[in-house]
């Protein structure tokens, strides 16, 4: 059985609503968990979601919980991050899942995601790279990036049930240190050294349309194919990762074709929080004030 996954705070549930309706239009029968990190004082349902609690993580996973219950201290980020690992292996060992995609709750599909389950009967686990720069004269930002944040993107996690082994030690790093310093960055750059020390379990994704953002405007070119948004000529947009970054670079025309794509993720996560507003649309303007692109650079600081 295949199953996507996600790690919140409760009031991030609209944002998994819109990341469900973006899968269900291609009519998968796969499951859906969220791990919801924070007390829910109301009922959160949606669709075929499955909501699951901290509690039952704890239940299950006692000692490898107790590895990274430090972190509670700040359950929106270093614990949410640090319990993918856990998750996933609650889903093959408790839920009976075969496969299982983790998906970050800010990205939204445009195209049959399905092929990627199927890369998991070739290997255990399945990454996407960034594809930031390799040109330090072209994009200098995100070239350095490469060697601060990593080669690989842990918004986007596939394995399967053979992978525990994997993830219990994505686990044991995560435990270790989540950092921002010293060449560590939270619980994504431990994956730079999946492919070195497991691999024959481990899969890099070359289909450039899987995880589109503003990092890798320069190795994956957008253009239109027949009124279609294309990468490198070649590949479908599968899913966007709409970072704050990546939000910018289209409002401020930077990223001007996939400005429809972005408008399609706005209705979608209006449709469930009618009040929502990206950020570069919060801030107070006269009437007759037109945002200039400056303006919202500086709302994105």
């Amino acid at each position: 059985m295949n199953s996507y996954c996600s790690i919140i705070t409760s009031n991030y549930f609209f944002y998994i609503k819109a990341l469900y309706d973006s899968l269900a239009q291609f009519g998968t029968d796969a499951s859906f968990h969220v791990l919801v990190v924070d007390e829910v004082e109301t009922s959160l349902s949606y669709g075929n979601i499955e909501v699951h609690t901290l509690d039952e993580i704890k239940q299950c996973y006692p000692k490898d919980y107790e590895l990274i219950e430090k972190y509670e201290v700040d359950r929106a980020s270093n614990l949410r991050w640090a319990l993918k690992p856990l998750l996933l292996k609650y889903l093959f060992e408790q839920k009976g899942k075969n496969k299982a995609l983790f998906l970050d709750p800010d990205l939204y599909f445009y195209h049959d995601p399905r092929f990627l389950f199927e890369l998991l009967d070739q290997k255990n686990v399945i990454l996407t790279p960034h594809w930031r720069s390799s040109d330090p004269v072209a994009d200098p930002v995100n070239f350095d990036w490469l060697f601060m944040g990593g080669i690989y993107n842990a918004g986007f996690f596939g394995c399967n049930s053979e992978s525990t082994h994997v993830l219990d030690w994505w686990l044991r790093a995560c435990a270790y240190k989540m950092s921002k310093e010293d060449g560590f960055y939270v619980d994504q750059v431990y994956l730079n050294l999946m492919p070195i020390y497991f691999q024959d379990d481990v899969m890099q994704i070359n289909h450039k349309g899987c995880n589109v953002s503003n990092w890798n405007t320069v190795e994956c070119e957008r253009s239109l194919n027949d009124g279609t948004v294309v990468i490198n000529n070649t590949y479908p947009v599968v899913f966007i990762h709409f970072t704050n970054g990546t939000i910018k670079r289209i409002a401020t025309g930077d990223d001007t074709l996939l400005k429809p794509l972005l408008a399609t993720y706005r209705a979608s996560l209006t449709k469930h929080n009618p009040d929502f507003k990206f950020k570069y649309e919060t801030a107070v303007l006269s009437p007759a004030a037109k945002p200039k692109s400056s303006m919202i650079k500086r709302w994105f600081k």
